[in-house]
């Protein structure tokens, strides 16, 4: 799922992010459901499921899921845009960044120059930014948030995409 980048993101972030909802409404109606969603739905199963049918309870169940995952993409792409900020204001220009919002663990890969990465002022900034911004991440949702560099020159976009890296803004513009 490709989207087009621009500089100006959140709307287009939402047009990719939409896309994804529907396929985590396809993946919970599929019988697919998060251990939390499955023990939550056997403590109130009894006296839920005898007041309303299967299909209001599915449903209900698919509504919070998309709101959940929803309120997860919506933190990673607000914390990566956090780090962007961040190197930027310690006048280290980020080129591009790219999201892919996998159900099982979402990645965040934010694209620098090559001489950036040789840059050890820049390394030690970058890397306290990224920890920073993981344990903000795993305290909201008690999950892994995947965030690393890579060099910008070479890049292959298309590989990207295919390892679900749907999501992209260029800054080197």
């Amino acid at each position: 799922m490709e989207t087009k980048a621009t500089k100006i993101g959140s709307e287009s972030f939402h047009q990719y992010l939409n896309k994804h909802k529907a396929q985590v409404k396809d993946k919970s109606f599929d019988s697919y459901y998060h251990v939390n969603v499955v023990a939550e739905a056997y403590t109130q199963g009894f006296s839920d499921g005898e007041k309303s049918g299967k299909q209001d309870f599915i449903s209900e169940i698919i509504k919070q899921e998309v709101e959940k995952f929803t309120q997860k993409a919506n933190q990673i792409y607000i914390l990566s845009k956090i780090i962007i900020s961040y190197l930027n204001e310690k006048s280290f220009l980020v080129s591009s960044l790219h999201i892919n919002l996998t159900f099982q663990r979402p990645s965040v890969i934010i694209a620098v120059s090559d001489k950036l990465l040789n840059n050890d002022d820049f390394v030690k900034t970058a890397y306290d930014k990224l920890f920073e911004i993981k344990n903000i991440y795993s305290k909201l949702f008690d999950e892994y948030l995947d965030v690393g560099l890579v060099a910008s020159d070479n890049l292959d976009i298309k590989l990207l995409v295919e390892d679900g890296f749907g999501y992209k803004e260029d800054y080197s513009e």
